[in-house]
């Protein structure tokens, strides 16, 4: 069979730590895109793929993926909780809207090169 002769415990806890964790990393990325249209059954089809690889292996594989993958969904979520500040860095980002872009050396040059060839065409 292609499963295998037996189901284990950690395989199936593995593959949902994985589930779980590619939705919160690609959460807010799962529209289609233009050159990846398939990109979204590749996302579901991985902790499948890896359910059927980790049952063949040592129990230990299976554990290791289980509680990092815990470990990192505990580290983005507290991250997203406690760190980051999504109003203060979105209000920050309108205020910056707002201010006139400061215009640096070369965009300076260009513009007076533009402004004497729009004067040559001119005269």
């Amino acid at each position: 069979p292609l499963y295998g002769d037996h189901v284990s415990l950690f395989p199936i806890l593995a593959s949902i730590a994985i589930f779980f964790y590619i939705m919160m990393a690609a959460g807010q990325n799962m529209q289609q895109q233009p050159g990846r249209p398939n990109m979204k059954f590749i996302l579901y089809l991985s902790p499948l793929m890896m359910l059927v690889f980790f049952n063949s292996y040592a129990s230990g594989l299976s554990l290791y993926y289980f509680v990092s993958n815990l470990i990192t969904i505990f580290i983005m979520l507290s991250i997203k909780k406690f760190i980051i500040y999504e109003d203060k860095i979105h209000a920050k980002i309108q205020e910056n809207k707002k201010k006139p872009k400061k215009e640096n050396k070369f965009q300076k040059k260009m513009r007076e090169m533009m402004e004497q060839a729009e004067e040559q065409k001119k005269n």
